[in-house]
């Protein structure tokens, strides 16, 4: 039997599909911040929060962090600027 993914795992495989599309993946973005492979997919994951990290996701899939997760950063918008 297949087990089910839930809705959180289903969004990061989202997210890493459509990095891929993009020719990017979460170690570069990682590498281009100075920060863990960990603590991009943490993000991802919905597992840590950071505004830094979720925005850096959204910009390279052209999305916004608000889209992306819009319980933990409902008022983030695409093209919004950070407050």
């Amino acid at each position: 039997m297949v087990p089910l993914l839930d809705a959180t795992k289903v969004k990061h495989l989202e997210i890493k599909m459509r990095l891929q599309l993009v020719n990017s993946s979460f170690n570069e973005i990682a590498r281009e911040l100075g920060l863990s492979h960990s603590t991009v997919l943490d993000v991802s994951n919905s597992r840590g929060v950071s505004i830094r990290v979720a925005q850096a996701i959204a910009d390279k899939i052209g999305s916004s962090p608000g889209e992306l997760w819009p319980g933990k950063y409902p008022s983030i918008k695409k093209g919004q600027a950070m407050t």
